[in-house]
């Protein structure tokens, strides 16, 4: 019984050999990566940094319960990292803002002018009367790691 387990294992090993290792990878899906945002220019360690991840733009800049993925993370040397593991290649945009008070909003004033600090991908700039668009915002994910730097802004 020994004997013929030996011949089944080296016949399995042949038909590898003979097909290509490579071939079984050629059928998988698409690795998934990591995108490490690294924002700076934070003007005190207070409160919490909260990044936002989006593929779509239906809720960016604004919305983060729209967003694929969001996390809150502690500033620290006026700088903070937030790091998305997992993600799938394709297009995204960035949204951060500095929740001082940690009330997990950005509080804006009556005609809706942030009064928190808060950046996007590519430091896409705010339309005339509106926040950044999310097309200027957009970069794209290959799969492998990267890292977006976001300017916190006023």
């Amino acid at each position: 019984m020994t004997h013929i387990t030996r011949i089944s294992t080296s016949f399995l090993f042949a038909t590898v050999l003979a097909f290509g290792a490579h071939a079984v990878a050629d059928d998988s899906p698409p690795a998934s990566g990591t995108i490490t945002v690294s924002v700076w220019n934070l003007q005190n360690d207070q409160g919490q940094v909260g990044c936002s991840l989006y593929s779509k733009k239906d809720g960016f800049p604004m919305d983060s319960k729209k967003a694929d993925e969001r996390m809150m993370v502690q500033p620290s040397g006026r700088k903070a990292t937030c790091v998305f593991k997992g993600v799938e290649p394709g297009t995204y945009a960035i949204s951060m803002m500095h929740d001082e008070n940690k009330d997990n909003e950005l509080e804006t004033s009556l005609v809706g002018r942030p009064q928190e600090w808060w950046g996007v991908s590519n430091d896409a700039p705010s339309e005339r009367f509106g926040p950044p668009k999310f097309e200027k915002a957009t970069f794209e994910f290959d799969g492998t790691a990267k890292t977006v730097k976001v300017k916190a802004q006023l």
